[in-house]
């Protein structure tokens, strides 16, 4: 049976002026987030959903919670649809890390898909904890779901459903509020997804 699935990543969140490995660390949405989300719920606003599965971290609850405002949807926290664990380098510039740890940083680099920061995950065990959890919100869906989760999970779970190299995961862009509208073609027997980015 056809099914579709709605893969969306948070809003924006306000990490300052440099560029960080925010990973597992919980920030709220910006107020700029809050906006780009307001326009994600008139767009889902005619959409009909099951159910949502969302992260626990904040960023994804309030992205969620400002969707389905004034809707009566179950909405289900998943831990295993948390961000990437980046470990020791959660929430520090990549500047630092880079000048700090070079080698371990060239190292990410050349070897996205396996490299494990010091105390975190590589994508590779990040795609082992995601799948299981959306596979299962993939058979308890009948027609369509919601599921707001973060860029690394989501490249993960496009990378494992079309076929894409993990090696070059970072190449599968994932803005902020985007949705990857993924829907399972059953004469066909595969996943088709378009990915849409709201203006405005």
């Amino acid at each position: 049976m056809d099914k579709t699935i709605y893969l969306i990543r948070h809003g924006e969140i306000d990490y300052g002026t440099e560029k960080r490995y925010i990973g597992t660390t919980d920030l709220p949405l910006s107020t700029g987030g809050i906006k780009q989300i307001g326009r994600l719920k008139e767009y889902f606003g005619g959409i009909r959903l099951e159910k949502a599965y969302i992260s626990p971290l904040k960023r994804c609850v309030q992205t969620s919670d400002i969707i389905l405002e004034d809707r009566n949807i179950e909405r289900i926290p998943v831990n295993g649809l948390r961000e990437i664990s980046m470990g020791d380098w959660e929430n520090f510039p990549l500047e630092y890390i880079r000048n700090r740890f070079s080698e371990q940083y060239e190292r990410r680099g050349e070897n996205i898909d396996v490299f494990v920061p010091p105390g975190g995950e590589s994508f590779e065990h990040l795609q082992k904890r995601v799948m299981p959890a959306f596979e299962n919100i993939i058979k308890s869906t009948t027609e369509s779901a919601l599921v707001v989760a973060h860029a690394g999970v989501n490249r993960v779970i496009l990378s494992k459903l079309l076929g894409y190299p993990l090696k070059e995961i970072l190449k599968i862009g994932q803005p902020y509020g985007c949705i990857n509208q993924l829907h399972w073609d059953g004469r066909c027997q595969r996943w088709l997804c378009e990915t849409i980015c709201l203006k405005g």
